[in-house]
């Protein structure tokens, strides 16, 4: 680079000369006519470069291929050619990190850019293609004035080719401004630095790698793929209709004057055509090929082949056979070997080796039409290899499942019953309050929605959906799911091999009785199934197919449908109606749970997963990829089907309990009671089955821990569903008219919460016992750092508290109390409806029911009558009670939750005053609880009523009167700053 600057120094030096002293000298070194070169000789320039050949087939009539690259190994240098017809041209700039980080390979990001020219400069610029004009001439000409581009950077130019087109310092470009591409994502410690990992040309793209140091020390590999995209292929977009789930390229048109209509939105898809029109069946013109990366295992491949031609099914129907083609990159074919996972022209399916569980299927999209250019598929092997559950990284998750923004903010203002932080490492706690207490003050109180940066993928929940013209699938969480199934699936194996013998296949009948007077029938013995990785083949495999099923889909534009799991009950999945013969799910595109029945009661093993796409699946890729467009209305109104419905990551935060992620099944509360039954098996057998000679005794704490996290994610489950509502995406007109809103009725949302109260709040549901107890340790390695730290007893009483605190949470914040309230006026009073009060009194009478026992014996502080998880419970549930009767919101319901909180109170401070005016099988324990629960209903019941009091304070937080002896012996009155809410523990 410095070699450039000094030539274009020197040349500007001397062409300043010939202004100023114009002797024959200066004329002498420039030329007969004394003229000044406007910039350094070409071939100067280029001294010492290797000029890199097109690698096209057709590289004898085109040789220089897009653009003419040349390279100095030596120093990392390279320039690069840019066509001279270049005004005219768009092209598309894909990013990749392909080496030194955890998920390299993973796409990061694209541009569609064009150069335009200033003197010596050129400036790479993006279009604004958010607002456009599709109506008349005046409309454009204002669009265009008004909405104007953007340059994002800009380079010089180092010389002219021969060829008459610019050439600029391309280390310079991608090294140096690197962060101008890949952002946040890439930072360089120093640019000289570099070497050059990949300089290829081809006709339609150029392909440029350069390994550098980052910020750390740390080699890295940033790769560019550069590619000319038309302006007008011949692709034909559709529009999105909200029934049926596709990522869209969305723009907003002002050339509409219909405010309906304004904003446009196109389904993202490949563009597919017929070889024969003519054909009802016909191979497409170009199909959708996929190589396999030759970094997966040979022993995984052909699942990951299958799971990618699921999808060749859907696209039959509507006309394409092979649309989808898969081939293998591997060493023993090197023709294969020279093809590049980041060149546009060939979509990858990778596999990493990172011991993190992760899969992720994103597409580079044309963001006028949203036709998809090029995708890739990442696939990590951590969920393959996981058994150890972290529990401090996947508790608060399934905890904070379907939270809305209103309760992160309400959690905000009280970080001590945010999930994140009672189910954090105690010594964490500090620091996760002070973390989210600053997140809530955010917009939206910090919402993902809101930190995504549309430039990144991978980080954010909703990563590739907002801050970009053309939605991408940038976050998924599937391999997470399969990661805590897994686990599960691997204890089960170790504990259950009576249940999930190879006996049983799916569809086959279990072990009969002989008839009597008959002798039993021996059955030959079965020959022993593969393992891999210590798991048979028929059950990874699949699971393996379905997972790569679902990132394919994503590269198909489709997205995720979290209702699609709730197709079929437990019972029906389990049955020999659909059990190898149907698949047990509407789509691969849910998170779908390892299907494991505790109990055969039809003597029946249904499938694993999905062995194959569903009845949705097919449905959407009809409506995206049909070449009848005049059919496109009438598969629309099939949208009440059962297996049509659909909902997806932005419906997981609404009141639907059936679009959520990690459920399963028609009737989730029978899923739910299947896993707590599984829960309680796993932990009878913990200490003697589970762990093994020779095995430490750590591993029952990750088994035990293991079986709390199924615990949550059942109760977690079972509480969304207290006051839900139903939500259906149909329009006026559709077949059945439906409700668009209907709220789940009474019965069920009883059963739910007496479920969430039995598996959370009782001591029993807990399995903890002596024995237990003094096995769950944990291992101690310092050279893992601050897990080492971790004490070597089990924190039983934090981790319960925790638990039960998250539980209240989601029962007592503020969007669930609301959605309760609002759901009573959806209901025809005439009509059953859970309502405030009997939530409320549900969960009151639930967590306080000692003081209406009857008492028998003595108590002692080791019988204690109110046991210590208890009392621990009944002092959280007090604080939420004081807290809400004291309304600072100005929400609706805020009013009426006080009022109730404040009677119930009252209440509870009456039966207390009973027992303990009689002190009656009271052990000191259970004694002092209650004295300071009385006490501080004491007190907060007056501040509650003084904080209300409708004086010349002006109502609520107005003022509080002191009682107490002054100097002149009058009361003192204070006007309080801000509301008075009660200390927090």
């Amino acid at each position: 680079m410095k070699r450039y600057r000094d030539l274009m120094l020197r040349y500007s030096l001397l062409a300043a000369g010939t202004l100023l002293f114009p002797t024959a000298t200066v004329e002498k070194s420039f030329g007969q006519e004394g003229a000044v070169p406007e910039y350094p000789p070409f071939e100067k320039v280029t001294e010492g470069f290797t000029k890199m050949e097109s690698k096209s087939p057709d590289r004898a009539a085109n040789p220089n291929g897009l653009c003419s690259v040349w390279t100095r190994e030596k120093d990392g240098q390279m320039l690069l050619e840019i066509p001279k017809d270049f005004a005219s041209k768009k092209y598309f700039i894909a990013l990749t990190v392909s080496a030194g980080d955890q998920f390299a390979g993973l796409q990061s990001g694209d541009y569609y850019v064009y150069w335009r020219q200033y003197n010596k400069r050129l400036a790479l610029v993006l279009p604004n293609l958010e607002i456009r004009s599709n109506g008349e001439p005046e409309s454009k000409s204002s669009v265009k004035r008004l909405f104007t581009d953007t340059v994002l950077l800009d380079v010089p130019i180092v010389t002219m080719a021969p060829r008459g087109g610019p050439v600029i310092d391309a280390d310079a470009l991608f090294v140096g401004q690197a962060s101008k591409f890949f952002g946040g994502a890439v930072r360089i410690q120093d640019p000289q630095l570099t070497k050059i990992a990949k300089a290829k040309t081809f006709t339609k793209n150029v392909e440029l790698a350069f390994e550098v140091v980052s910020a750390g020390g740390k080699f890295q590999t940033l790769h560019y793929s550069i590619s000319e995209v038309p302006e007008d292929s011949g692709y034909r977009p559709r529009k999105a209709d909200q029934r049926v789930g596709y990522f869209v390229t969305n723009f907003t048109d002002l050339g509409s004057y219909d405010d309906d209509k304004k904003r446009v939105r196109y389904i993202t898809r490949w563009r597919l055509e017929k070889r024969d029109p003519n054909l009802k069946v016909s191979p497409p013109v170009t199909p959708i090929r996929f190589y396999i990366e030759h970094t997966t295992p040979v022993r995984y491949r052909r699942w990951v082949k299958q799971g990618i031609e699921y999808w060749n099914k859907a696209f039959e129907s509507v006309g394409f056979s092979d649309a989808i083609e898969v081939l293998y990159q591997d060493p023993r074919s090197p023709a294969t070997m020279d093809l590049d996972p980041e060149d546009v022209q060939y979509n990858f399916v990778r596999w990493l080796n990172n011991d993190v569980g992760t899969a992720i299927g994103p597409s580079r999209v044309h963001p006028i039409t949203g036709e998809i250019l090029d995708a890739d598929i990442v696939l990590t092997d951590g969920w393959i290899r996981h058994f150890n559950f972290q529990f401090h990284d996947m508790m608060p998750e399934l905890a904070m499942e379907g939270m809305t923004s209103e309760t992160i903010a309400w959690l905000g203002e009280n970080p001590s019953w945010d999930p994140r932080v009672r189910l954090a490492p105690s010594a964490n706690q500090n620091h996760l309050r002070e973390v989210f207490a600053k997140q809530a003050k955010l917009p939206f109180a910090g919402h993902p929605m809101t930190k995504v940066d549309g430039r990144l993928i991978g980080n954010q929940p909703y990563d590739g959906l907002v801050g970009r013209i053309s939605q991408v699938n940038g976050y998924c969480n599937v391999a997470l799911a399969k990661q805590m199934d897994m686990a599960m699936a691997r204890m089960s194996m170790e504990l259950l091999e009576e249940i999930y013998s190879q006996e049983t296949k799916p569809g086959e009948a279990g072990d009969k009785k002989p008839e009597e007077g008959k002798p039993e029938e021996k059955k030959p013995a079965k020959p022993k199934e593969d393992m891999l990785d210590g798991m048979p083949e028929s059950f990874i495999g699949p699971l393996l197919a379905e997972l790569v099923a679902h990132e394919v889909g994503h590269t198909l534009g489709l997205r995720h449908n979290f209702k699609a799991s709730s197709l079929y009950s437990l019972k029906e999945i389990n049955s020999d109606a659909v059990a190898g013969k149907k698949p047990l799910a509407s789509s691969v595109m849910d998170y779908i749970p390892i299907n494991m029945p505790y109990k055969l009661e039809e003597s029946v093993k249904g499938d694993w997963t999905m062995t194959g796409i569903g009845p949705y699946d097919m449905w959407a890729i009809e409506y995206g990829y049909s070449t009848d467009e005049a059919k496109l209305p009438e598969m629309l109104k099939r949208t009440s089907e059962p297996e049509l419905q659909y909902a997806t990551d932005e419906d997981t935060g609404g009141p639907d309990p059936l679009a959520r992620r990690y459920d399963y099944s028609k009737d989730p509360l029978d899923y739910a009671e299947n896993q707590i039954r599984l829960v309680k098996l796993y932990r009878e057998r913990l200490l003697d089955k589970f762990v093994k000679d020779g095995d430490s005794w750590s591993k029952a704490r990750r088994g035990y821990e293991l079986t709390l996290g199924e615990q949550m994610k059942a109760v977690s489950m079972m509480a969304n569903w207290v006051g839900g509502a139903h939500v259906n995406r149909d329009k006026k007109g559709d077949p059945g008219n439906r409700q668009s809103l209907v709220p789940v009725p009474a019965e069920t949302q009883r059963k739910a919460l007496e479920f969430v109260i039995r598996n959370a709040f009782r001591d029993d549901s807990f399995g903890i016992t002596p024995q237990i107890l003094e096995r769950l340790t944990n291992d101690k390695w310092a050279d893992e750092g601050i897990r080492s730290m971790g004490e070597s007893t089990f924190p039983v009483h934090d981790r319960i508290l925790g638990y039960q605190a998250s539980t209240l949470t989601m029962l007592m914040n503020p969007t669930v109390l609301r959605r309760v309230y609002d759901n009573e006026q959806l209901v025809p009073q005439d009509k059953d409806a859970m309502t405030l009060p009997e939530l409320m009194d549900k969960l009151y009478n639930e967590v306080w029911s000692e003081l209406d026992a009857k008492v028998e014996g003595e108590a002692s502080p080791r019988k204690p009558r109110i046991s210590s998880w208890r009392r621990n419970l009944q002092r959280e549930h007090l604080e939420r009670l004081i807290t809400l009767g004291m309304p600072t919101s100005t929400a609706a319901v805020s009013k009426p939750i006080a009022s109730l909180a404040l009677l119930q109170l009252k209440e509870l401070k009456r039966k207390i005053d009973a027992v303990l005016e009689t002190k009656a099988g009271l052990d000191p324990y259970s004694l002092a609880h209650l004295g300071e629960a009385q006490q501080r209903i004491a007190k907060a019941v007056d501040a509650i009523y003084i904080y209300n009091m409708p004086s010349s304070f002006g109502g609520g937080g107005g003022g509080i009167i002191i009682l107490g002896q002054e100097k002149d012996g009058e009361t003192k009155i204070v006007e309080p700053t801000e509301p008075i809410v009660p200390t927090q523990p």
